[in-house]
């Protein structure tokens, strides 16, 4: 303290010197508070500039890259062999490449689709989007461009209601990607959190009574989970959209509409569903109970086997043990009138070509199984893609390498599109005159072999506490097929 401050202080007192300080203290304060607000308002600004924008239909074209967010729905969007395919996923792929443009896809809840969308981490979002007022009020939505139907769920062996009467004010879950649906003004919907699958999930263990599903989505759902039933299709349809930001180019929106225009005009949207949404109804109820019942009680003593041969031939283990289900109920000392023995199966000639001395060995023939399928994949034409390869091998494992060509060649000749497995199946049959049950056996093989393998990956990750449910893999590929590739 200086002699001023002494002077001051014996004069005037104590009260004095408080007052002077508390009074610099504010000054010092209001300067340090303005500084402290200038500095925040350049971060912001700063924030702002470096905030991702969507782009413009001319950044798109400049850049070459298009950013989409797209739903974790299965049915949307799955990957296979570190691959994206899918009902949605195949009209953007086709969408992007129409623009020329790379696909940067980000995977995400839908419930996070719009705030992402709205900060501009995105040009556009996909993946089940229905339209409605609240869709409209966050985001610009494009023109419909398929319809879905509604339905509502209940659990097997409860009291199911035939009708909107019968169901009454009782209230029906619905996800997020119902919310604010005008659609049906007659249902008590609640809206809830979890996702449609986990709903549906909690349907079918007694958790919870009714949910708002898509009739596709419910119908498929069946197979993995076999107490969950429809009650009854709801009236009128659930269109589905894509979304651009409300702060949206108006010419990528024109651009994006017209594409959807053209490819409803030509039959895409349908031609992908019937691919991807719609599963063969080959499994009863019963068979269904009958395999859930089979993965608990026998497939434990052959688990660790399927793994272990599917990872050295490079395939799923989900695969490999759907296909010994199809042909021997994982029975491994099962014998055919035909000569086949054993849980895979296998013909004296196959199993003495893969080394293995006893096909009623659970390992060897496994193990021989595995490297046989990985054989047939390696000797079909090079032209066929994942997944739709796979399938072409699992039909040739129980048809015949032989006749699984000669169908391909056959298609090539009546300029059909010969790399899609649906293509050859509903071929098969016209190919063979008196042997015409063959080729109807190899399509039922495959279809069920596709069905068991579903099962078996929503079982897997079931009992690691997911409810996140795998997609059915139903043969995906390219719509149209390209010349230009290489033959094998």
């Amino acid at each position: 303290m200086n002699r001023y401050a002494e002077f001051m202080a014996r004069r005037f007192g104590i009260k004095w010197l408080l007052q002077t300080l508390h009074e610099s203290l504010r000054y010092i304060a209001r300067h340090i508070e303005l500084v402290l607000i200038a500095g925040l308002i350049l971060v912001a600004a700063v924030q702002y500039a470096v905030r991702p924008q969507s782009q413009s239909y001319a950044q798109i074209q400049d850049s070459g890259v298009l950013r989409v967010l797209i739903s974790d729905d299965p049915d949307s969007q799955y990957q296979f062999d570190k691959q994206h395919y899918g009902f949605e996923y195949e009209l953007l792929a086709t969408f992007a490449r129409s623009l020329n443009a790379e696909l940067q896809l980000e995977v995400v809840p839908f419930g996070q689709i719009f705030s992402l969308l709205d900060n501009g981490v995105a040009d556009l979002a996909v993946g089940g989007i229905i339209n409605s007022d609240f869709v409209a009020s966050v985001a610009q939505p494009s023109i419909a461009w398929y319809t879905a139907r509604g339905t509502v769920t209940y659990r097997r062996g409860t009291k199911r209601p035939r009708d909107l009467a019968q169901l009454g004010d009782t209230p029906v879950l619905a996800s997020a990607r119902y919310y604010s649906l005008d659609a049906y003004p007659q249902l008590n919907l609640k809206d809830d959190h979890r996702s449609e699958y986990q709903l549906l999930t909690a349907v079918a263990r007694g958790q919870e009574r009714y949910v708002l599903s898509t009739n596709y989505r419910a119908r498929n759902a069946k197979h993995y989970l076999p107490d969950l039933n429809r009650a009854f299709l709801l009236p009128g349809g659930l269109d589905l959209v894509w979304a651009l930001p409300k702060r949206h180019d108006p010419a990528l929106l024109a651009v994006l509409n017209q594409f959807l225009h053209t490819a409803v005009a030509d039959g895409l949207p349908k031609k992908l569903a019937d691919l991807y949404l719609t599963l063969p109804n080959r499994l009863s109820t019963y068979d269904i109970l009958a395999l859930h019942r089979k993965i608990k009680n026998v497939l434990p003593q052959y688990e660790y086997a399927f793994r272990r041969a599917a990872r050295r031939a490079g395939m799923d283990w989900q695969l490999l043990a759907a296909m010994a289900y199809q042909e021997s109920r994982w029975s491994n000392d099962a014998r055919s009138p035909t000569g086949v023995r054993g849980i895979m199966q296998l013909t004296k000639q196959t199993a003495e070509s893969l080394g293995v001395d006893d096909r009623l060995d659970m390992t060897q023939s496994i193990k021989a199984a595995a490297e046989y399928i990985y054989q047939l994949k390696a000797r079909l034409p090079k032209r066929i893609k994942e997944p739709q390869r796979t399938w072409f091998a699992v039909g040739a494992y129980n048809l015949g390498l032989r006749h699984v060509q000669y169908a391909y060649r056959k298609a090539r000749e009546q300029g059909l599109e010969r790399t899609q497995w649906n293509t050859i199946s509903q071929l098969l049959p016209t190919l063979y005159g008196k042997r015409f049950s063959q080729g109807i056996q190899a399509k039922d093989y495959v279809e069920r072999v596709q069905i068991f393998t579903d099962i078996l990956r929503f079982y897997d990750l079931h009992q690691r506490d997911s409810l996140q449910l795998k997609p059915v893999i139903a043969v995906p590929g390219e719509i149209k097929d390209d010349e230009a590739a290489s033959e094998g």
